[in-house]
């Protein structure tokens, strides 16, 4: 697994930081002393792992109100990982989203983790020098033990267990000493035992009762025993005397049932649904019976509608001419119409020419042609004419309107031009207002001025002193800043000391200039002016000017609107132009008119369109008499020939047709056709009834199959072929059926009666009822002589209870045996206690030898490789610690050292090795990224490179993220860069 990004919204110093571990699995934060290296590590752990409220509100930054950011990871099964942790959200919980576009929540993260919490992480997958700490603080002796349980269990918590562990069980119990709390409680045990020694006698002679009271308590219960079977044995006995009666039932009911066969094969509710299926078949046979009649008379009725019958072409032709009747009488109808129509038209054409009484003949009225544009022009000039009549009137309205207009604005602008004051009254006018308002202000100024210069004085005393001690401060920081960049040889601090010079000295000065200019301000005292004005004068003088602004204000308007008359007039002229121009073209269009139909000079020019309508209405008119009289002709034509083929058709059908008239004819005709049609229907009629009866007879068969089918299904469950045999059937199923139900009814009171789960005993049981009340009898008298027993006994017991009563009275001895009994109990408690602790020290130091055996051969291995490369092949082997010796390692030379015979950079750098191999097998697990915060801080600049060198190899299997402040560790370093000093990327 690796950390790919993380993007920090807020985290301790941290706002809106982005870091980038992708381009390379190792990475080397570089920071000095606060610059957040230890809150990004934290910020590391916090989005895997969580933080508690407490904790979280620790680092909730000053500058931002968010806490928390996102952090992406590779994993090696998942893929990308989007961590979220924020503050405010779901109380600090994650929120995870995968390339799938599932969102998962802590739980998940957890499984992902596989179950790694934070301070497990922290044992294993990260250590700084300061784990080194405690170890230097412990004896020498200690220092293998501790190194042993660091790497075995990722943390010192297994060796803080084991000294708690040996504490606790030094408090309870030691072979030689007084102190320890049960060595304590059995020193009073033995004076306890002391004080009851005088009691020893009569304890004997107490205990031989004791035993003689158990004897007898003994004898009781055994006898109650023995009479509780006995009462038993009376009442089973008493109750296979009251059920001996239906046993003998029970047996002759199960002979009788097995008289008959043990499968008789009927149908569930046979004879009740034989009996239904033929009650339904019987009205079906009925009608079928029915049906068979109706088919015979429909098909006699047939034959003789066939006979009557004539043949298809003539009915054909009969309703062919019928049809054309039809259009015929039509035809005659619209025939007598248009004659009406022709003489209505000759009407309305004469009375039109008469109205119009221009001189035009009906001969030149037929030839007239009117084009389809003439409507719309004669519309156009008749429109044309009138508009510019209108127009002829409202330029003269127009005119003399603007006339009007233009004298009543020379009349008031002159009058407005009168009433305007001079220049000089109004300037005289302003100053009077503007000398009685300064006067005024100047008042309210002395008093405000009065009270905001005692308010200045105290807050320029308060500001000349923040003033001053800024100023020294200044001073102070720089003289300081100059002196450690003197001594520290560090440049950037003298640009410390500029500034705070600059910043002081820029302070004072802008404070003493801003303090100068307002004393100057309080001194300056504006003169009152000397011209004193009234305020009836003031108000008068507004009055004047106001009326003087009003009246120039309206001045300046009716001048504009003189302007505007003057355009007005000069818009008039060019209108009057263009309607000459069209009279004008309006004139040659009428001329044009009069050259192309001359009878137009004889009507107005308004008229035109009135007059083009008569005119294409009488043409129109004479046009549809002309159409009239062709139909017509066309129409007797039909009628003719229509009237000769009804001849034919009854010359040809035998009928004579002389002294008959047309409606005559056409009667006896529709006649036939509908005595034809009729008898048709009939056949038809009589068809679809046979038709329908097929239909009926399939129905009625199919349903009489149903139930023949139901008849015949029931005959073969019952494996019989007659009905007779179905009968007997279901006879012998109905009284085996009620065996059956008397039987069970028998076994349910026995089973009442009888004890749980003894049916089967008594009912195989062959003893007879005479044997049961003997057996009874004997059982009596064995219950009275028990009862006799059980007496005797209960005398005995208490008898010896009563002396031991009288030998408990003594309270001494009674006090001092309940005492010893308390004492021996909480020695007892306190001893499992002690079993408890051991055994638990003993499960622990056999869980670590388990886990050394298991573990500790392979991480001894990669140490003593790790160690070996890191000092330059100078110590070959790492030796585990054992049960009188710590840690040993193995020169080139085969000189051995104990830890203890180390310098403390070696023993780091032992440290170091262990903790990689353990994190190098662990990772194999997990697979979480190692991270390191200066640990080499006791290495030299050879080793420093040959544990970079190290780092890089192991970030080929497992991320590493080391963070320093060293320079000397950064510059050496060729893993991917990060300076907190500068927030750059390398």
């Amino acid at each position: 697994m690796k950390i790919l990004n993380a993007t920090i919204n807020g985290f301790g110093k941290w706002t809106d930081y982005k870091i980038d571990f992708s381009q390379k699995s190792a990475t080397c934060i570089f920071g000095e002393n606060e610059s957040g290296k230890s809150t990004i590590q934290r910020f590391i752990l916090f989005m895997l792992f969580g933080l508690t409220p407490k904790q979280r509100a620790f680092y909730r930054p000053k500058t931002s109100g968010k806490m928390g950011g996102r952090m992406t990871l590779d994993h090696p099964e998942t893929g990308s990982i989007v961590i979220e942790r924020f503050d405010e959200v779901k109380n600090g919980a994650a929120v995870c989203l995968t390339p799938d576009g599932e969102v998962h929540d802590e739980v998940w993260l957890q499984k992902i983790l596989n179950g790694m919490t934070a301070k497990t992480y922290q044992s294993i997958f990260s250590f700084s020098a300061l784990d080194l700490t405690e170890i230097r603080n412990m004896k020498d002796e200690d220092l293998g033990e501790v190194l042993l349980g660091i790497g075995l269990t990722g943390s010192n918590s297994i060796y803080s267990i084991e000294r708690r562990l040996d504490m606790k069980i030094g408090e309870l119990f030691k072979p030689t000493g007084k102190k320890p709390v049960i060595n304590q409680q059995i020193d009073s045990l033995k004076t306890i035992d002391d004080s009851l020694q005088s009691f020893r006698e009569k304890e004997a002679s107490y205990r031989n009762k004791q035993e003689a009271l158990m004897v007898s308590q003994r004898e009781l219960s055994k006898h109650q025993q023995d009479l509780k079977v006995e009462n038993n044995k009376a009442i089973s006995i008493e109750k296979r005397l009251h059920a001996f009666a239906f046993i003998q039932d029970y047996h002759q009911l199960k002979d009788r049932l097995a008289a008959y066969p043990e499968n008789i094969p009927f149908p569930e509710s046979g004879v009740e649904r034989l009996e239904k299926w033929k009650e339904a078949l019987l009205p079906l046979q009925s009608e079928w019976n029915v049906l068979n009649e109706n088919e015979i008379t429909y098909t006699d009725r047939l034959k003789r509608i066939e006979k009557d019958l004539h043949s298809e072409s003539i009915q054909n032709e009969a309703i062919a001419l019928l049809d054309n009747q039809i259009e015929v009488d039509s035809s005659m109808l619209e025939l007598r119409k248009m004659k009406n129509t022709m003489l209505d038209n000759k009407r309305r054409i004469d009375e039109e020419m008469e109205h119009l009484n221009i001189g035009i003949q009906k001969e030149e009225m037929e030839n007239l042609e009117l084009p389809f544009y003439l409507e719309n022009n004669w519309n156009q000039i008749r429109n044309e004419n009138e508009q510019q009549k209108l127009e002829k009137e409202q330029l003269l309205v127009e005119h003399n309107q603007l006339e009007q207009e233009q004298n009543f604005l020379l009349n008031q602008i002159q009058q407005l031009e009168n009433q305007l004051l001079t220049d000089n009254q109004v300037v005289e006018l302003h100053d009077r207002v503007r000398a009685f308002s300064e006067y005024h202000l100047m008042e309210k100024l002395k008093q405000e001025t009065k009270s905001g210069k005692k308010a200045w004085d105290k807050s320029k005393a308060a500001k000349s002193k923040k003033t001053s001690s800024i100023f020294i401060g200044s001073i102070l920081l720089a003289l300081l800043s100059g002196i450690g960049a003197f001594v520290a040889d560090v440049p950037w601090l003298f640009m410390v000391m500029i500034v705070a010079i600059a910043f002081g000295t820029g302070q004072w000065l802008m404070s003493k200039r801003s303090v100068n200019e307002v004393d100057r301000m309080f001194q300056t005292d504006s003169q009152q002016s000397a011209v004193l004005v009234t305020e009836a004068e003031k108000v008068e003088a507004e009055n004047l000017l106001e009326l003087h602004h009003k009246n120039k204000n309206e001045l300046t308007a009716f001048q504009e609107q003189e302007k505007l008359g003057r355009v007005q007039f000069i818009k008039w002229t060019e209108k009057k132009k263009q309607l000459d121009e069209k009279a004008r073209r309006l004139e040659q269009q009428i001329h044009q008119q009069y050259e192309n139909y001359p009878y137009l000079e004889r009507v107005e020019v308004s008229y035109w369109p009135e007059f083009f309508h008569k005119l294409n209405q009488i043409s129109k008119l004479l046009r549809e008499r002309q159409k009239h009289v062709k139909q017509a002709a066309v129409l007797e034509e039909e009628i003719r020939v229509f009237k000769q083929k009804v001849d034919r058709f009854l010359v040809y059908s035998g009928i004579d047709i002389a002294d008959k008239s047309d409606e005559d004819k056409l009667h006896v005709i529709r006649k036939m056709i509908k005595t034809q049609d009729e008898k048709l229907q009939e056949y038809e009629h009589y068809c679809n009834l046979l038709n329908e009866l097929k239909d009926k007879y399939q129905e009625l068969k199919q349903k009489m199959q149903t139930y023949e089918i139901e008849i015949k299904q029931l005959y073969e469950i019952a494996e019989v072929d007659t009905e007779e045999l179905f009968y007997s059937h279901a006879r012998m199923t109905k009284e085996r059926n009620d065996l059956k139900i008397e039987l069970e009814k028998t076994v349910a009171q026995l089973i009442k009666i009888l004890p749980q789960g003894s049916f089967q005993q008594y009912t195989n049981n062959t003893t007879t009822e005479e044997e049961l009340k003997i057996m009874q009898q004997q059982i009596a008298i064995s219950v009275d002589r028990l009862e006799e027993q059980v007496e005797m006994e209960r005398e005995t017991i208490a008898a010896i209870r009563a002396e031991l009563a009288a030998m408990e009275s003594s309270e001494s001895y009674s006090n001092s045996l309940h005492r010893y009994e308390m004492e021996a109990e909480q020695l007892k408690s306190m001893a499992k206690e002690w079993s408890v602790l051991k055994t638990a020290k003993e499960m622990l130091s056999e869980t670590k030898r388990d886990y050394r055996d298991k573990y500790l051969t392979k991480v001894i291995e990669v140490t003593t490789k790790y160690f070996n490369e890191l000092t330059g092949n100078r110590y070959v082997f790492v030796y585990a610690p054992t049960e009188n010796h710590p840690f040993q390692v193995e020169t080139c030379d085969n000189i051995r050292y104990t830890v203890n015979e180390l310098s403390q950079g070696t023993i780091d750098q032992l440290y170091v090795s262990l903790r990689l191999a353990i994190s190098e097998i662990m990772s194999e697990k997990h697979g979480l990224p190692f991270i390191i915060d200066d640990a080499f801080v006791h290495f030299d600049a050879v080793r420093t490179k040959r544990m970079i060198s190290m780092l890089n190899q192991t970030a080929e299997k497992q991320q590493v993220i080391l963070f320093t402040c060293k320079e000397e560790i950064a510059a050496v370093s060729t893993m991917k860069r990060i300076d907190l000093t500068g927030n750059l990327y390398v």
